[in-house]
């Protein structure tokens, strides 16, 4: 999007006083709830050690104005002027790594904001780290919890959705641009959505009901021009920096101790009505490749593998459990990897489980939509718990622990893994 920047010595004494608060009756109209005709809401995506996504929805400005501070210091002030559906996109870059940000928003004479987020640790920072982890959020009043809030509360450096994050699928359906848009819309305004992502910084990845109910490539080919409406909205909601056409899963360190990866399950999987044989895929080859590669290859302590879908366990063939064969090349391929943990979601509850090799997996939500009744149990599944619920980790040197939070802010499950309890045999 179109932008003009101004640093400090460009600003006059009005200008400046404005920013710093002096107009202080004219900031508050944007405080609290923020749904008047000018509703504006500012998120932050992909933080790296240097660079921050900002991303700004407005209902009706054309051009809104980005106050950057960190600490009492002011960094920037920036213009960026709104596309179509109120969208715009502010890459800011030349950071500090592992510092608090606040963005704050003008349009018109009303403030919003700020969002807080913080740039990543730098890659051989050794300090420790926490990240919270969770899925499906529907802004329905009957879903209203704590639990947003005590998320919050935890102070996690990043936050990651795994999917359903907005449910589009449910009445009134989304089919076109403009109703995936009121959709997004209607989600990043609810009030409880809105304080996790003015919260903290977010990286995010889609499960199915952002288009439809356990799509894959058949259904997308099927419904082609309502799956270009879903994934054109997604992108414009939840940027990607240096995303290329369909190629949305990523890695990325957070500090010397900690590598993430972050997997698309949808775009490339085979139907699920496929049989369960060597050709059938949920992640395509090139994504397979890349994950066995990049996970074998990389030197951080743990390796976080981000799954939208469980590996087994839930109800269905709407996850790994119908992919059996890909499934046990995937973990056949971790086999001697040091420090591996999946993190899945999907399922809504919360459960602990053992896979071949000993691999293990943790798998969060809902953060706010029904909880479901659990799948069948089996010798793998160590743990369950059906209630609203993320996922919080945090990582050291030689430890990585992983709680679950609930919307009473109790931490319901806790379990601390050394680097020889994740290393599949």
């Amino acid at each position: 999007m179109p932008r003009r920047s101004r640093r400090l010595f460009e600003l006059t004494r009005r200008e400046w006083a404005r920013w710093i608060g002096a107009t202080s009756a004219g900031a508050a109209l944007g405080c609290g709830d923020n749904r008047g005709a000018s509703a504006l809401v500012g998120a932050v995506f992909d933080p790296t050690p240097n660079e921050l996504l900002v991303s700004i929805w407005s209902r009706d400005a054309t051009e809104v104005d980005i106050e950057v501070t960190m600490g009492e210091e002011l960094i920037t002030i920036e213009t960026v002027e709104l596309g179509e559906g109120g969208i715009g996109m502010l890459e800011l870059t030349g950071l500090v790594p592992d510092r608090a940000y606040e963005i704050a928003f003008e349009a018109g004479s009303t403030r919003f904001g700020p969002c807080r987020a913080r740039t990543a640790p730098a890659e051989d920072a050794i300090a420790p780290v926490r990240i919270a982890v969770s899925a499906d959020y529907d802004p329905h009043p009957m879903f209203d919890s704590a639990l947003i809030d005590q998320v919050l509360a935890a102070q996690p450096q990043l936050f990651i959705s795994l999917g359903d994050f907005p449910y589009t699928d449910n009445g009134p359906i989304a089919q076109t641009v403009g109703e995936y848009r009121m959709r997004h819309a209607d989600l990043r305004t609810a009030p409880a959505a809105r304080r996790l992502l003015e919260g903290v910084g977010i990286r995010a990845i889609y499960d199915d009901h952002e288009f439809r109910n356990d799509w894959d490539t058949a259904r997308a080919e099927m419904e082609g021009s309502r799956y270009a409406a879903a994934m054109q909205v997604w992108d414009e909601f939840f940027p990607v920096r240096g995303a290329a056409g369909d190629v949305r899963y990523r890695s990325w360190r957070w500090g010397k101790n900690l590598e993430c990866f972050l997997l698309d399950c949808r775009r490339f999987r085979s139907s699920n009505a496929a049989p369960d044989d060597a050709s059938k895929t949920m992640l395509g080859a090139t994504q397979l490749a890349w994950l066995v590669d990049a996970v074998r290859s990389s030197t951080a302590t743990f390796k976080l593998v981000l799954t939208s879908v469980p590996l087994d366990f839930g109800m269905g063939v709407d996850h790994w459990a119908g992919f059996t064969t890909e499934r046990g090349r995937l973990l056949d391929a971790m086999v001697g990897v040091t420090g591996v943990v999946f993190v899945s979601a999907d399922q809504h509850y919360f459960a602990a489980h053992r896979h071949a090799h000993g691999v293990r997996e943790f798998q969060v939500g809902p953060l706010a939509r029904g909880v479901f009744p659990p799948g069948p149990v089996a010798p793998g599944v160590l743990f369950r718990s059906h209630q609203f619920n993320a996922g919080v980790i945090d990582v050291s040197s030689d430890r990585l622990v992983i709680s679950g939070l609930g919307a009473a802010g109790d931490r319901f499950y806790e379990e601390s893994l050394t680097v020889e309890n994740l290393t599949p045999a």
